[in-house]
């Protein structure tokens, strides 16, 4: 294993493994491809089919939220179903063991 010894502006000197420069160049890597990417989405949705890939996946999120927000609704009716019904055996429950 390899070691780089940097001196810093106060004369001190610093160690660096091998590892940390693999994992920096690692990370350098990451960021490029995420430019590169971001470069490549953008120069898509500037074209006409871009555009309209673009309009149709936002159409596409607003289904799946609408959806999303009707799920919701209905969980939460079933669930203040289920506490009435709930209620309703606990009390039914309670009546029977008082008149015994």
């Amino acid at each position: 294993m390899a070691f780089g010894v940097h001196g810093n502006k106060r004369g001190e000197v610093t160690v660096i493994d091998e590892q940390d420069t693999h994992e920096r160049n690692a990370h350098l890597w990451v960021i490029a491809a995420g430019a590169v990417a971001g470069a490549l989405v953008g120069y898509a949705l500037r074209t006409a089919r871009g555009r309209r890939a673009f309009d149709e996946a936002i159409g596409i999120l607003d289904d799946f939220t609408t959806g999303c927000v009707r799920f919701s609704e209905a969980c939460t009716r079933a669930q203040i179903a289920a506490s009435d019904g709930w209620h309703a055996v606990t009390a039914i429950g309670s009546k029977s063991t008082r008149s015994r």
